[in-house]
């Protein structure tokens, strides 16, 4: 253990040695830790919808990052949101004292990726810390009831969580509640496209990327063969990726860094089928119920891909390179092992079975 870890666990039990019991079990006070990306926190709204489900005078709160809380903004089980910032430290010491007066009995971690947030919880006094061991900044000595990790979907691993305190799942699928206006918004912008169709072929990191020649070749397949209307979408860092797939389909448009998270949501769900690396909006795909095809050779699908819907294609290549370097790769050779024909056939499915 790194002695940042061991004076970490220090200060954080020295001042929270009193804890917020649980007065009563039908009324716990959760908070809900999940401080990562758009993945990440779409991951955690079936869990979210179990616990209020099997706990409904329960207070619980979510603790998130700027872009999850845009993403849980309007959702029905949530009774507050608290929004941490980066840097992150600073940002816990101001939500340190509004957090300690909500007296949270219950705080469960379903995935944070900055390293004083796990010690911050524990200065809030709940008596019960519950995670997955193993990806908490090796600071799994500070979770009441570690649980053991095991080779399971994202989604179910937090659904787990919400297990271990007595809820059990109530379905699988991802929610992002969006409001009529967001929704009219994108009706206007597309009122003009018959047959809307999206390309995402940006990702956070390089590794994760197909080539952008083929997912071009792709838009231009289904330009002449359905008379799609393009559109290809992307952060606001990946305008010039989005413009250059844009630039080579005739009539293509790019809205890379156009939308919110929230509106870029609301675009794909009328999308008649979007095309997408494993990034953040295909998970918006999913959770808006958009036909959905996507790729995976890096990463597993059976981790972090489509779990148990049917509106969702995708296909599966094994890593070319071992070990993979995951995000110092810059070439991704692995993802070269899908061809364009192999593709373009899951794509037509989808187009039959949902079109």
């Amino acid at each position: 253990m790194s002695w940042k870890n061991t004076l970490l666990i220090g200060i954080s039990k020295l001042f929270s040695a009193s804890k917020n019991e649980v007065n009563d079990p039908e009324c716990p006070r959760i908070l809900i830790v999940s401080t990562t990306g758009l993945g990440d926190s779409l991951w955690g709204t079936p869990a979210v919808r179990a616990l209020k489900k099997r706990f409904p005078k329960s207070y619980m709160a979510l603790l998130t990052s700027p872009i999850g809380s845009a993403l849980y903004q309007n959702n029905p089980y949530l009774d507050e949101i608290f929004t941490l910032k980066n840097p992150a430290l600073p940002s816990c010491q101001k939500l340190l004292s509004p957090l300690k007066k909500k007296a949270f009995d219950t705080a469960l971690i379903f995935h944070l990726s900055q390293r004083p947030v796990l010690p911050f919880v524990t200065l809030c006094k709940p008596s019960q810390i519950i995670g997955t061991a193993g990806i908490n900044k090796g600071l799994d000595k500070l979770l009441t009831s570690p649980l053991k990790p095991s080779y399971q979907h994202e989604i179910e691993r937090r659904l787990k969580i919400a297990e271990a305190i007595g809820a059990p799942p109530n379905g699988n699928e991802m929610e992002i509640f969006l409001t009529p206006d967001e929704q009219r918004t994108i009706e206007d912008f597309l009122k003009t496209a018959s047959f809307p169709v999206g390309i995402h072929p940006g990702a956070k990191d390089r590794y994760k990327q197909w080539s952008p020649t083929h997912f071009a070749n792709l838009g231009k397949r289904l330009q002449q063969e359905y008379g799609a209307q393009v559109f290809v979408t992307g952060s606001q860092e990946e305008i010039p990726l989005a413009q250059n797939v844009a630039d080579q389909i005739l009539g293509a448009i790019s809205v890379a860094g156009k939308f919110s998270v929230r509106l870029t949501a609301a675009l794909i769900q009328k999308f008649k089928i979007f095309l997408a690396n494993d990034t953040g909006p295909m998970h918006l795909a999913f959770a808006v119920k958009t036909p959905t095809f996507s790729l995976f050779a890096p990463t597993d699908a059976n981790l972090c891909g489509p779990y148990e819907i049917d509106h969702a294609r995708y296909i599966q290549k094994k890593p070319t390179c071992f070990p993979c370097i995951g995000k110092k790769c810059q070439v991704p050779f692995c993802l070269e092992q899908i061809a364009e024909l192999e593709a373009w056939e899951k794509i037509k499915e989808l187009i039959r079975v949902y079109n």
